[in-house]
């Protein structure tokens, strides 16, 4: 064999085998998530690719880490994080640019006074008050270091309404508790959109006592539509379970829920989660 054909074929087997080590290891992404005006970190911010299950939140001092195959490379990273407008970068610009700090500008939003009439408000119920004991769920993620989101549909009777607390049926048998975001988001064809309101609520909640109530009235959280109820786990850092929880249910109806940040809903029927609002109309 000629020797620059050899020359050639040997360096073409080299590009090929470093290629096959690449795809092999895959990639990965380190840095840090801050305020654009007052380079403050950013907690539990979701980071992600949409539509492909594949994500992560930033810890509580605002860093990440997301590990990643060869071939999203090509894709699109998202940041999201509540008050702040959406951030999109392309993973090739990431890598190329050696990219580790990541800035969100705050989101200006309008805010829209909505205001109860009623000289007699009540206080009411919407969504599911009672659980089949025969029927739960499992809560888990895609990895440990990433989001676990329950959702729950409530209809007002189109009605505005004061939303004073949220309560939801949750149990662990490994975890004592655990870290939870409460979200709403606007009902859009029959799934969970948009966020309705932009307030960050973050509670420790118990796993031991079944039925969990999280107080929202300081909050001000007046709405006057139907919104999905978002329960959002948030990482245990220092735990690295995917099994989280597991959650009541009620016979019947449907079911939301996604395993990652910035993950596509999945529905489901047959059940429902067991969790409602107690409101002020």
């Amino acid at each position: 064999m000629p020797k620059n054909k050899l020359s050639r074929l040997l360096i073409t087997f080299f590009f090929l085998f470093m290629a096959s080590i690449s795809y092999g290891q895959g990639l990965q992404i380190k840095g840090t998530v801050k305020n654009a005006a007052q380079q403050e970190a950013i907690p539990y911010v979701n980071i992600g690719i949409k539509k492909k299950n594949l994500g992560t939140a930033s810890r509580p001092d605002g860093s990440f880490t997301l590990k990643l195959q060869a071939e999203n490379q090509n894709d699109t990273l998202t940041f999201s994080a509540i008050g702040y407008n959406e951030l999109s970068l392309p993973i090739s610009t990431i890598l190329s640019g050696g990219l580790t700090t990541f800035e969100l500008s705050e989101k200006t939003t309008a805010l829209r006074e909505v205001v109860i009439s009623n000289k007699a408000p009540k206080i009411k119920k919407f969504g599911t008050t009672s659980r089949n004991p025969l029927l739960y769920g499992s809560a888990e993620t895609m990895h440990s270091e990433d989001i676990s989101e329950l959702g729950k549909y409530i209809n007002l009777n189109k009605k505005t309404s004061e939303i004073l607390s949220a309560t939801v049926y949750l149990r662990s048998i490994k975890r004592d508790s655990a870290s939870f975001r409460i979200n709403l988001y606007k009902n859009e064809n029959g799934m969970p959109g948009e966020r309705l309101i932009e307030k960050s609520i973050i509670r420790r909640l118990p796993l031991t006592k079944g039925w969990v109530t999280v107080p929202l009235e300081q909050y001000g959280l007046v709405v006057d539509e139907d919104f999905f109820l978002g329960i959002e786990y948030l990482p245990e850092y220092s735990n690295h379970e995917k099994y989280i929880f597991i959650y009541g249910c009620a016979l019947g109806g449907s079911f939301y829920s996604r395993k990652a940040s910035l993950a596509d809903w999945e529905k489901g029927v047959g059940g429902r989660l067991a969790a409602y609002v107690t409101v002020r109309q």
